[in-house]
């Protein structure tokens, strides 16, 4: 499995409710003993994942490194988003709408999760522990009820239903490792240009379905 798609398959936000604004942010480590794979570790040192939502908007930024900055704004009443794509491949852009922000809000297969009597305590709040079963890939997360996240959908890895929000989360595979930890939760956020639809300056208007081609490498 290639890298970036270890990054974009497993990413979620909760699929429920919730009242506050909301910043979390994720530092990402990788490992591999795949002599292949050495190189592109490398350059992905320094990784993060850091999401902003306010009602029915939200922002993710995706930093793998070196290697690219992926940003995802979706606005759920406008049914509009914004995909941009910072890297070897230049600044790209592209307008989801129609379809392909529907895409974004389709059904996802149900996950079951086994929910363990493990805690432990993560940036101050009390965590418990899950296992899940996603696409044959065995994924641990540690998840807290004491944040609510807001009902805004983002991309093919939301809607996995997980019972609160998750704080750390690890998966294994073949290739890889990778674990997130929440490094930053802020439940007030200052939403100035976060979740401007309008395509910056300096970057080239491509289609949705090219600049998605350009993430997976």
């Amino acid at each position: 499995m290639k890298i970036t798609s270890l990054l974009f398959a497993f990413l979620f936000i909760i699929n429920s409710t919730f009242a506050q604004d909301m910043k979390l942010k994720y530092d990402i480590e990788i490992k591999s003993d795949d002599p292949e794979m050495q190189y592109i570790l490398q350059l992905s040192k320094g990784s993060s994942l850091t999401i902003y939502a306010k009602d029915d908007k939200s922002r993710v930024e995706m930093v793998m490194g070196q290697l690219m900055k992926n940003t995802t704004i979706l606005d759920n009443g406008k049914k509009k988003g914004l995909q941009l794509i910072d890297g070897m491949v230049g600044k790209q852009a592209a307008i989801i709408e129609g379809s392909d922000f529907e895409g974004f809000n389709a059904e996802e297969e149900d996950v079951k999760f086994e929910y363990l009597d493990e805690t432990k305590t993560i940036l101050g709040y009390k965590c418990k522990k899950a296992v899940a079963l996603v696409d044959n890939q065995e994924m641990i997360y540690w998840y807290t009820n004491e944040l609510k996240v807001s009902d805004v959908y983002l991309r093919e890895y939301s809607k996995l239903g997980l019972q609160g929000v998750p704080l750390e989360y690890s998966i294994n595979s073949s290739e890889a490792s990778m674990k997130f930890v929440a490094t930053e939760v802020k439940t007030n956020i200052d939403e100035k240009g976060l979740f401007d639809l309008k395509i910056p300056e300096g970057y080239t208007k491509k289609s949705f379905e090219e600049v998605s081609s350009m993430i997976n490498f």
